[in-house]
């Protein structure tokens, strides 16, 4: 009994600390995900009948990562259309983790918590992180970079790693438009690639290439029947627009992200911005900060700005989703930057460090406030919206 109220004592911090991110993260994604909203979406329900069994699955593999757990959830527990809803939440509190992995191998501490909270709380991860659709993996540019710099630290299991990267760049094949975030990525890093493939020994070549044609094969066979697939795993549409419309949905998108929105109930509600009047002052911020500093994150996020500003003005597959957690990451140095450049006027008046950071948490907090009233009371309670959910589960 000693040791144990030892090891309590020692740990309680961290059990709290646990348990209040549990609760936190309960109440974010999990609490009324079936009641906020009269109904479901007509995406929804295709959703939901296209995971129904591995033949739906297998005949058209897009989003299968989340179809497939969509799919284990149906079997193991109960026929719910409930299940797409519960898959993308887990796969929403996946993207704020690897949100916050990322953000601290670029910050500060202070800065990586503040701009989590402000991520996981933001209506535009609400949004995909409570739909019963495969947008929320659209967001898997957060785990390029989680990945990238998880094998650049790690030494100890460096070919376990390996086959594990192997999976996860195959199965973002099947997310449309992830296969150009995937070369921006490897771009440049092939003179790196190269050079660890010839460190690498035959046999666990061959291990690799075997690893990466059995992910893919789903893949290949379905877009053998079916050609209008791979339009879909580079994120263009069927059919193509006019260049002059393409421009003018481009145009769109920007004024979407900072003014004003296009009014898709699905996604957003009225035409209110994606993000806030203090969101998009750090995001300028942060963007400028990172513009001035040469380097292969740099020249990431801006190529991965401008490819998902191309797809979704293509109005194919992809939507904004996948510029949520880019637009973030430049708020995250915004953020890091202002309590930086703060804490290096005042390093040591403790009054003028408390005010300060104060002030920047006040200014966050309303921005957070703003945000979660957006979703959770202005969007369910729009008439557009109750409209669009109004389909009972089969």
């Amino acid at each position: 009994m000693e040791q144990v109220r030892q090891l309590y004592f020692r740990s309680w911090r961290g059990l709290a600390i646990a348990v209040s991110l549990a609760g936190i993260a309960y109440l974010l994604y999990f609490h009324r995900l079936g009641s906020l909203l009269p109904g479901y979406s007509q995406a929804e329900l295709g959703t939901f009948a296209a995971s129904g069994n591995w033949h739906n699955i297998a005949s058209n593999p897009i989003n299968a990562p989340y179809k497939a757990f969509v799919w284990l959830c149906i079997a193991l527990l109960h026929r719910s259309i409930l299940a797409t809803r519960v898959v993308a939440a887990c796969f929403g509190l996946l993207a704020g983790l690897l949100f916050f992995t990322t953000v601290r191998a670029w910050c500060s501490f202070r800065a990586a918590f503040l701009a989590t909270i402000m991520f996981v709380t933001s209506a535009g991860l609400l949004h995909f992180a409570r739909l019963g659709t495969g947008y929320v993996l659209q967001m898997g540019v957060l785990a390029l970079l989680a990945f990238a710099s998880w094998y650049r630290t790690e030494r100890k299991f460096r070919t376990v790693i390996g086959y594990l990267l192997v999976v996860f760049f195959v199965l973002l094949w099947y997310v449309p438009g992830m296969i150009w975030f995937e070369l921006l990525a490897i771009f440049p890093l092939i003179t790196t690639i190269q050079g660890q493939l010839r460190r690498t020994k035959q046999l666990h070549l061959a291990g690799l290439a075997v690893v990466f044609l059995l992910c893919l094969a789903p893949l290949v066979v379905a877009s053998l029947h079916h050609p209008r697939i791979l339009l879909e795993v580079v994120g263009l549409p069927q059919t193509f627009h006019a260049l002059t419309q393409v421009g003018g949905n481009l145009v769109n998108t920007m004024l979407y992200i900072t003014i004003h929105s296009n009014g898709r109930p699905l996604l957003w509600v009225g035409h209110a911005p994606l993000l806030s009047a203090v969101e998009v002052i750090l995001g300028a911020f942060g963007a400028l900060h990172m513009f001035r500093e040469p380097s292969r994150r740099r020249t990431f996020l801006f190529g991965s700005a401008a490819v998902g500003l191309a797809l979704v003005a293509l109005g194919g597959s992809v939507v904004f989703a996948c510029l949520v957690p880019i637009l973030y990451l430049f708020i995250a140095t915004g953020i890091d930057q202002l309590l930086g450049q703060w804490l290096a006027v005042f390093p040591r008046n403790p009054v003028a460090r408390a005010t300060g950071i104060g002030l920047i948490c006040i200014m966050l907090a309303f921005s957070m406030f703003y945000q979660l009233r957006t979703y959770y009371v202005a969007w369910p309670h729009a008439p557009a919206t109750r409209q669009a959910f109004r389909y009972m589960a089969p």
